[in-house]
């Protein structure tokens, strides 16, 4: 599909890092200071602003600033004007850049736009975080349609586990384009956690993060009347919020809310400080997908509030419960898990997402292809 370029022995080969939102800094941060390392290749950071305050808060945890922000960024946006303005202005950093690949990651607008920009102008693209499948366009929506269409324009696709890989090649995608990584994701929690030892105590807390749009409106009232018949039925838990800034949902959540005071709503956290929350809470509640992968390796259930996931392994391996949105079943799911005993032992713990070392796989694997031979690849850990 794409000529690879062979950098010349003289000179750096620019690779683009793009990121838009939160989790898209958080994942690619291990990954822009893996190519930093290599010292014939040359990372540049791009921000679409997707995002603004909550991307630039995850970019100061890890000491990155963009080289190029597009500040696509307007009130009440739909996804086909950020899809465009991404697609308009990504293009004429690429045009000056002129780089030897690009770099996305995940399911976002983001993700999909900038690797279609950089598809048009004949540069290879790099997907991190491929091959995760509901197989269900309408959910998550419209994050599995992004996630599929990025993939058919990849020259790399990075797959976290053998299932996403095995998605791939389902879908025809020619086997020598796909590599098994694990998740950079792990990377960066086990990175800000140091390796989390001492272990933290768990607290009588359920973490929780809802914030998807198929949970908007009567799903989400569901989930919250749910977790309203937990308290009522264990009077030692509370629940610790850090509500996404989503004016549609707040309506809803102080009427339901208004009728407990052991749901502590916080702002957005910053990512060290939420993974300390992560790492010290009893139970996880969400309809998120990074904790879903993030939260085994910490030896924690996660219950997921919705009706199917992309990231089936952890529920296989009994790490993660799929629970669905009705109020009996979040109720009693909530309550059959806080009765379990809580993990006790190493630190890190098993976790089929990956072991702390995604992003130097994917950096060896994409220096050798640019570089052409495997000797001239030098990887400074």
């Amino acid at each position: 599909m794409f000529e690879i370029p062979t950098s010349a022995s003289n000179r750096k080969t620019r690779v683009v890092v793009v990121v838009g939102t939160r989790p898209e800094a958080i994942k690619l941060a291990p990954v822009y200071r893996a190519l930093a390392k290599v010292p014939q290749l040359t990372p540049v950071l791009v921000s679409t602003g997707q995002h603004t305050d909550l991307l630039r808060t995850a970019l100061e945890v890890f000491t990155l600033k963009p080289d190029y922000e597009l500040k696509v960024m307007t009130p009440a946006q739909s996804l086909a004007t950020t899809a465009a303005r991404i697609l308009e202005r990504f293009t004429l950093v690429l045009e000056e850049l002129q780089p030897a690949a690009v770099l996305v990651q995940g399911d976002t607008t983001t993700a999909f736009a900038a690797g279609l920009a950089a598809f048009y102008a004949g540069i290879p693209v790099g997907h991190v975080e491929a091959g995760l499948r509901t197989g269900d366009l309408a959910n998550p929506f419209p994050e599995e349609a992004n996630r599929q269409m990025v993939a058919r324009v990849c020259q790399w696709c990075f797959a976290p586990t053998p299932q996403s890989r095995d998605n791939l090649l389902a879908e025809r995608i020619p086997a020598q384009r796909i590599h098994v990584t694990g998740n950079t994701g792990i990377d960066a929690l086990l990175e800000s956690l140091g390796e989390l030892q001492p272990r933290p105590s768990p607290r009588p807390i359920v973490l929780m993060t809802l914030h998807r749009r198929e949970s908007f409106g009567e799903p989400l009232r569901e989930i919250l009347l749910g977790v309203l018949d937990f308290l009522h039925a264990t009077p030692e838990a509370r629940v610790i919020w850090p509500v996404h800034p989503n004016p549609a949902v707040m309506p809803l959540i102080n009427e339901v809310l208004a009728q407990t005071d052991r749901v502590e709503r916080i702002p957005p956290q910053g990512y060290r400080v939420f993974a300390e929350l992560l790492a010290s809470s009893r139970l996880i509640l969400t309809d998120s997908g990074g904790i879903q992968e993030e939260a085994p390796s910490l030896g924690k259930r996660v219950l997921v509030a919705r009706d199917t996931t992309e990231r089936p392994e952890a529920v296989q391996t009994g790490q993660n419960r799929l629970i669905g949105r009705n109020r009996s079943r979040v109720a009693e799911e909530l309550r059959r898990a806080w009765v379990e005993p809580t993990y006790a032992g190493p630190i890190p713990a098993p976790n089929p997402y990956g072991d702390g070392q995604a992003s130097r796989r994917l950096v060896e694997i994409l220096a050798q292809d640019l570089l052409g031979e495997p000797s001239a690849v030098t990887y400074s850990a």
